[in-house]
């Protein structure tokens, strides 16, 4: 799925598709404990909304918890404000509904795999489009996602991501 992905992309970027966002920090449970506030760090990337400036493309952004209506209605506001078309069709927040059954320190990407009904929802909101994961940290519960959905991922494999991602990672590309 991936390699046909990465061959089509020229012609995928150029056509009407999902992006899902999801900033899952899938990264060992022993440092997810340990990260204060870990849901809302999950959610920091909710900036990825404005995807949705380019015409071709509608967002299903994966919410670690439940957002007021308020919080809802204050997104939409700022991106008709940025004069995005139909942002109520556009733009898509999704929040696995299994999320609070779950300890706190669970992936994002591990309660989604654990929620049929958001699992669902996806499916039935990219069942004839062209759909791809937006990962935060790619690790293999997002290829799980990614198979589970029949979508692939903009992304690296997870072992050679994970290897660069880190300073020593980095030092290494650069040498």
């Amino acid at each position: 799925m991936q390699n046909e992905f990465k061959r089509c992309w020229p012609q995928i970027k150029q056509q009407s598709r999902f992006e899902i966002h999801i900033n899952s920090y899938s990264i060992s449970e022993m440092a997810r404990m340990s990260i204060e506030k870990f849901k809302q760090k999950e959610n920091a990337q909710i900036a990825r909304i404005f995807s949705v400036k380019d015409p071709n493309v509608d967002v299903i952004y994966i919410c670690p918890f439940t957002l007021t209506k308020e919080v809802e209605k204050y997104y939409m506001k700022i991106l008709e404000l940025v004069e995005i078309e139909d942002p109520g069709n556009r733009f898509h927040i999704i929040t696995p509904e299994n999320y609070v059954k779950f300890p706190g320190h669970l992936s994002l990407t591990q309660a989604l795999l654990y929620s049929p009904h958001a699992m669902a929802r996806i499916s039935q909101l990219v069942a004839d489009r062209q759909a791809y994961i937006v990962p935060g940290k790619v690790s293999d519960y997002d290829v799980k996602l990614s198979i589970q959905l029949g979508v692939p991922i903009l992304a690296g494999e997870p072992e050679f991501t994970s290897l660069f991602s880190t300073k020593s990672g980095a030092k290494r590309i650069f040498q």
